[in-house]
């Protein structure tokens, strides 16, 4: 094992400005004591202190001993490997916790009264994506507990045009994804406390954003034009016209014509009577996607 004492017999070696001898690494066994204490009892940490997780980035310095000052990131198994000390188990350590832990092994027999600070410069196994209809998508840190509503507001808020539904997917240790979904209606709207999640680390947040279909109405109706409409609603040839205003005093609402394709490209004409439909004495058929729904004029 290698330890970091004061060199001896070094006259030959200049003396460093503070008239203190440097530092070189020399070999010398280790003792029994010396690796029992390499299993250590830290003071409890803070419940607020942050906990190290897989994949953190983690600047460690020991005060005036360049050779132990680096920066290393947490493996998939939770450990770093230090100069001298090797792999330590650092995943669920706090920052705290971890400075003790690596001053009382130096100490051991290495270093006399380290000083060791530990920086968390990325908190990659605290992070959360959320993604689909909110203002600013992407991952973000979650530092301490947060909630659904606290990591959406987090990504700028929701956005227009949205599903019925938010939905959480959560990894497991097992590799099985969970999906949880959350009625958004009652979330966000009806503010039932029971359904504002608290998040983990590792969750996709996706917020979907409802599915369109575009409708065309064109003719005789006070406001032709485009209309996307939900797919997970039904618009029928009724609803359609009433989405366009309705129709003109010139409609010959007994020849509404609906253009569509059908599935081996083929264009088809479905004839409508909308009078008999406002009635209800004939079928109001539901619109697909890209149908063009055509009311003639009549001509007197």
């Amino acid at each position: 094992m290698l330890a970091l004492v004061p060199a001896r017999g070094q006259d030959a070696t200049p003396a460093l400005p503070n008239d203190e001898p440097p530092l070189v690494l020399e070999a010398r066994p280790a003792g029994e004591r010396e690796l029992a204490e390499r299993t250590v009892l830290v003071e409890p940490a803070r419940r607020s202190d942050y906990r190290i997780g897989r994949q953190d980035l983690l600047e460690i310095e020991v005060f005036d001993v360049d050779e132990l000052t680096q920066t290393v990131r947490v493996t998939d198994d939770g450990s770093i490997t230090m100069p001298l000390l090797g792999r330590l188990a650092v995943a669920g350590l706090t920052k705290t916790e971890l400075e003790q832990l690596i001053a009382r092994l130096l100490a051991a027999g290495y270093v006399h009264d380290p000083q060791v600070t530990v920086f968390v410069k990325e908190f990659e196994s605290k992070k959360i994506a959320v993604s689909g209809a909110v203002k600013r998508p992407g991952t973000y840190e979650m530092l301490g507990q947060k909630t659904l509503l606290e990591m959406i507001s987090v990504a700028g808020g929701l956005d227009t045009d949205l599903g019925k539904e938010i939905v959480i997917f959560r990894p497991s240790e097992s590799g099985v994804t969970r999906r949880i979904a959350v009625d958004l209606q009652r979330l966000v709207y009806e503010a039932d406390p029971a359904l504002n999640l608290v998040v983990d680390p590792g969750d996709i947040i996706y917020v979907p954003a409802v599915e369109k279909v575009r409708i065309f109405v064109g003719g005789a109706v006070k406001n032709p034009d485009v209309y996307e409409v939900p797919r997970d609603e039904p618009v029928t040839v009724l609803k359609a016209v009433t989405l366009a205003g309705g129709t003109t005093d010139r409609a010959a609402e007994r020849k509404i014509q609906v253009i569509r394709t059908d599935e081996t490209g083929q264009r088809v004409t479905l004839l409508v009577d909308l009078r008999k439909v406002k009635h209800g004495k004939a079928e109001d058929p539901i619109l697909r996607r890209d149908d063009i729904v055509l009311v003639p004029e009549a001509f007197f």
